[in-house]
């Protein structure tokens, strides 16, 4: 991978996800996908709409910048509580991804890679062990699941639940990732159903970011060069840009904002879990470059993304997938149980 923008390919998956490509077609898509995972670890995907409307990525967006506008005391009253069930509100400098890979940050070192961030998190929304720490129905009307008369082919039945924009979202989300992962196992010479047992319980993070205004003359960080956890990332940005991914040489690579995109990663279980076959890139987000006739005295641009961090079912046990050993014919990995393992990462780096 050459040190450049240019170097990130954009895969178009329009054909796959409307079931209109031929096999020898979905080999050769899940070709140019694994090579992406080896190489990059990093890569544009367009042609998703017929799964996932742009009408419903716009609408989160709106959702996003609803939330993060209540007052503070309304976030804080969802604040964000357990690393196991990975739910509500984190604070502006709560996080600091940089730790899961420099733990040893102290003073001001450790001071100044805080993420200049907020977030909110959300769950499977089901999960009888962790609840949703979902805002009132009246400070954000719509945005979780409410009971709504719900069209049934040409009938009408009232009192259905129907899932409204962040639950519709999560679900449609899970959808392509399940379709994602059987390219995936398709490109490794496995049964395209290879990972559905261990992938098939949504147990996926969906996250809201927000990057408020800052001052240029103070840290550039938003958030510290890190890797995700699980198994991929899908990852849908506003057009203020800032998001940069570690190439070879150890400089960091521009992932400029593509309409009709989102940028698909791969995170540090499905490394594992392919012998590190599959690349878990680190990457940041710094402040937007200073655009011609923009003021250097005055805040940055706003920044929003919204990131839908993919993982196996809690109980799934993480081992070498066969035929990935390499030439030692040894896993470089012990097995791991995938809940326990991403709790822990994630503790590391927000200590809750």
């Amino acid at each position: 991978m050459a040190d450049s923008p240019e170097s990130l390919n954009t895969l178009d998956i329009s054909r796959f996800l409307a079931n209109q490509s031929t096999p020898s077609e979905d080999r050769q898509l899940a070709a140019s996908f694994v090579q992406l995972a080896k190489d990059v670890g990093f890569f544009y995907v367009s042609g998703s709409e017929s799964l996932v409307p742009q009408e419903l990525v716009d609408e989160v967006f709106a959702y996003n910048e609803r939330f993060f506008n209540l007052p503070l005391e309304k976030k804080d009253a969802l604040a964000y509580t357990s690393c196991k069930a990975n739910r509500g509100y984190l604070s502006f400098g709560r996080e600091q991804a940089s730790l899961s890979k420099d733990p040893d940050q102290i003073g001001a070192e450790r001071e100044a890679a805080k993420d200049q961030k907020e977030t909110f998190e959300i769950g499977n929304d089901v999960d009888p062990e962790y609840p949703e720490h979902w805002p009132n129905e009246e400070d954000i009307p719509g945005f979780t699941a409410v009971r709504l008369p719900c069209a049934r082919g040409r009938s009408l039945r009232t009192l259905t639940t129907c899932p409204q924009t962040m639950n519709r979202f999560h679900i449609l989300l899970d959808q392509l990732h399940l379709r994602l992962m059987s390219l995936l196992a398709i490109s490794l010479d496995l049964s395209p159903d290879f990972f559905v047992p261990q992938i098939n319980g949504r147990n996926h993070c969906l996250r809201l970011l927000h990057y408020p205004p800052v001052p240029r003359s103070g840290s550039n960080n938003r958030i510290g060069a890190h890797t995700d956890f699980g198994t991929t990332t899908i990852l849908f940005q506003d057009d203020t840009g800032g998001l940069e991914i570690e190439g070879p040489s150890g400089s960091f690579i521009p992932v400029v904002p593509k309409p009709n995109t989102f940028i698909l990663n791969f995170g540090d279980i499905l490394a594992r879990w392919s012998n590190d076959a599959l690349k878990s890139t680190v990457h940041r987000a710094v402040l937007p470059d200073l655009k011609p006739g923009e003021d250097p005295s005055a805040p940055t641009k706003t920044r929003r993304s919204v990131a839908y961090f993919c993982n196996p079912n809690p109980d799934a046990l993480i081992s070498c997938i066969p035929g990935l050993e390499g030439p030692s014919g040894k896993a470089k990995y012990p097995p791991v149980v995938a809940g326990e393992y991403y709790a822990q990462m994630l503790e590391a780096e927000i200590g809750a």
